[in-house]
């Protein structure tokens, strides 16, 4: 059986490239403005583009609805899982329950830009000027820790802590001098888990990173997900090509949890762990 990853120019070839390296069932990678080689499954890093296989990770639908940040932010605020967000300015401003400080950011963004930080209205009034009168504005969470939870068929495949490279900055990212550092399985943030997987299963993804955050009080809520989540350490790469070697074996059928406790292994993927509990 083949299976060959696609993604976009310039988006995920170390990543994938890791991926490809440790897979034991010879998963290649390829981009979408390249000639796609028949394949038995193909996997959508981050890209929509048409394959030739209904047999498909990711679903273009599912990468559109988490790619759309003010629209997916919309679900997860419905589901009280995102900070308390409003969609325009005039909700805002007549919101009897705003509250101070907040973030605006438009609906379009990326690598932690475009966070406009405000502690009154005429901040917020200011801030929807600049980025051109659309997009959400939402209350600030003072977080003490943040994590990207990668998920696959239901479970969860590795956790990421993000050390920032400034711990004053209001977005903790990579591309501003953070960091990524892998999570101990017996360390791993259960309550957060718990709610970056309730986010998952609303994204209608087979697999992707949920960046959530932590509060003083335990409090967890989720900023969003990520079709093509960045795999900068060999572990998580070693850890997505686990996934996916069992995906081509046995399917990418949902692994339910189970109702008993379990710690970690209540959660973890059975390609990641065999005791994991199922």
């Amino acid at each position: 059986m083949t299976t060959t990853i696609v993604r976009r120019r310039k988006l995920g070839k170390t990543s994938t490239n890791g991926i490809t390296r440790f897979s034991r069932t010879g998963i290649t990678a390829v981009r979408n403005d390249e000639r796609l080689p028949p394949s038995n499954m193909y996997i959508r890093w981050g890209c929509t583009s048409t394959v030739p296989s209904r047999n498909i990770l990711n679903k273009a639908e599912a990468i559109h609805l988490v790619g759309d940040k003010k629209g997916f932010r919309r679900i997860l605020n419905r589901e009280n899982l995102s900070p308390k967000t409003w969609f325009d300015l005039r909700s805002f401003e007549t919101a009897l329950d705003k509250v101070y400080p907040v973030i605006v950011r438009p609906p379009v963004h990326a690598q932690g830009k475009q966070v406009l930080h405000c502690t009154n209205i005429q901040q917020v009034r200011d801030a929807w000027t600049r980025v051109g009168g659309d997009g959400y504005i939402s209350k600030f969470i003072p977080k003490v820790a943040e994590f990207r939870v990668f998920c696959g068929s239901g479970r969860v495949i590795c956790v990421a802590r993000k050390t920032p490279g400034n711990p004053q900055d209001i977005a903790w990212n990579v591309a501003k001098g953070g960091r990524f550092d892998n999570v101990r399985w017996d360390e791993w943030p259960l309550r957060a888990i718990k709610t970056s997987l309730a986010a998952y299963e609303l994204s209608g993804l087979d697999f992707g990173g949920v960046d959530v955050m932590v509060d003083a009080a335990g409090e967890c809520t989720i900023l969003e997900i990520n079709s093509a989540p960045s795999l900068t350490s060999e572990y998580r790469q070693q850890c997505f090509a686990k996934y996916f070697d069992y995906v081509v074996q046995n399917g990418k059928d949902f692994i339910p949890l189970i109702k008993q406790p379990g710690g970690y292994r209540k959660f973890i993927h059975p390609a990641i762990h065999t005791e994991a509990q199922r």
